[in-house]
């Protein structure tokens, strides 16, 4: 039985106070005022009512919460949150506090701060659907889907028809590379919602994980059917045929995205990757532009904007470009190596050595902490050996 909002405020503060009946009385009229000066709107209004009932109960939990709630509602975060903590001074654990006070610090995406309220909350209440559902995604937002599978699994368990729990879990699964759990729940987001593109999306994404890339191109065609007018549907299978060089496949799919979505950012980069690929530099220059000005240090926008002015001979640009890579990224073997060679055409001979003896020292640093102790031990590291079990690769006679 759900019971009016003043209702539940004035039992809350007559269990927690034992108030006399005639303050019980006042503080059940005031109440009464401050729901209907919300439903209607009037929020300062409402918030007076709650501040008087403070007055007669100063440790009123609900009368907090009602006006944190009211603070947030007017995008007063700060406020809001100030109120929910005084609450939780009262009370450490109460559920709804906890879990106003994690939705308070989602709103602003301030989700480092959100997660141990909603912690809380899960504490509290271990079977709250939406205590998980909202932990999981605080913990999303500060990217750590590794601590969220177990929130999205346990609400799924709880609300299995609930479709945005099971896509969150799904790609929860992808990014913590859970291929053996994504693969088999697909079966379960198919049966739930059938003509859904971002079935074959997450689908698609799996197998590319997997290094199945003809099967993701498979999904991403068939999701380019169902929906041809999605940018996303379309980058996604053009970056597919990208990765396994069908270049000219690629840069219809990836344009196509672009001209969806003018703003997607990662269509702009991987078409005009794609151009310098196809040995198109010019097309390539003014999608990287827009790149480097919307973010000066995009080292990625940078090492191309070099191989494009390279490879239309300006190699006084080309230097530019790559400069201001190394500037943004002095790791990047690749881009020391091909500024040596642009120095070296530029008959700068002392800055050419410099480049390439700097890309030598990265490489060979690279490749060193590749090489596991593992691999230099070769079987003398194999505990196989020792129990006498021959290696997978090896035939028994």
């Amino acid at each position: 039985m759900r019971y009016p909002l003043f209702l539940s405020i004035l039992i809350a503060l007559l269990l927690s106070t034992g108030a006399a009946q005639s303050a019980g009385q006042s503080i059940e009229n005031l109440a009464a005022r401050a729901e209907q000066f919300e439903n209607e709107g009037k929020w300062q209004e409402a918030e007076s009512a709650y501040r008087e009932i403070l007055k007669i109960d100063p440790r009123s939990i609900a009368a907090l919460n009602r006006l944190g709630a009211i603070a947030v509602h007017q995008q007063q975060f700060r406020a809001g949150i100030e109120y929910y903590k005084q609450a939780l001074d009262l009370n450490p654990a109460e559920f709804g506090t906890n879990v106003n006070l994690g939705i308070a610090y989602i709103k602003q995406q301030d989700y480092r701060h959100a997660v141990p309220p909603l912690e809380r909350a899960v504490q509290a209440a271990p079977d709250s659907f939406q205590a998980r559902e909202l932990l999981a995604g605080a913990l999303i937002g500060e990217n750590d889907f590794a601590r969220a599978v177990p929130q999205l699994e346990r609400a799924s368990e709880l609300n299995p028809s609930d479709l945005a729990t099971l896509y969150l879990l799904e790609r929860s699964y992808l990014e913590t590379k859970q291929f053996d759990k994504a693969l088999p729940a697909f079966e379960r987001l198919e049966s739930l919602d059938p003509n859904s593109v971002w079935v074959r999306i997450l689908r698609g994404q799996a197998q590319d994980g997997l290094g199945n890339y003809p099967k993701a191109i498979e999904e991403f065609t068939i999701a380019r059917k169902q929906s041809p007018g999605d940018a996303t549907v379309r980058f996604s299978l053009g970056f597919m045929y990208w990765k396994t060089r069908r270049l000219a496949d690629a840069e219809t799919e990836i344009s196509a995205a672009l001209r969806l979505d003018p703003s997607f950012q990662e269509a702009k980069y991987y078409l005009a990757d794609t151009y310098i690929l196809e040995e198109k530099p010019a097309p390539a220059l003014p999608l990287l532009d827009e790149l480097v000005r919307a973010q000066p240090g995009d080292v990625r926008a940078l090492a191309d904007q070099g191989k494009a002015f390279e490879k239309l001979n300006r190699e006084a640009d080309a230097a530019q470009a790559y400069e201001a890579c190394i500037r943004a990224d002095p790791q990047r073997a690749d881009t020391h190596y091909r500024l040596g060679r642009v120095y070296k055409k530029m008959n700068r001979p002392d800055a050419a050595a410099r480049e390439l003896a700097v890309a030598q020292r990265l490489q060979q640093k690279k490749r060193e902490e590749m090489e596991t102790l593992m691999q230099a031990s070769g079987t003398r590291g194999d505990p196989r050996q020792r129990l006498l079990v021959p290696p997978s690769d090896e035939k028994q006679q």
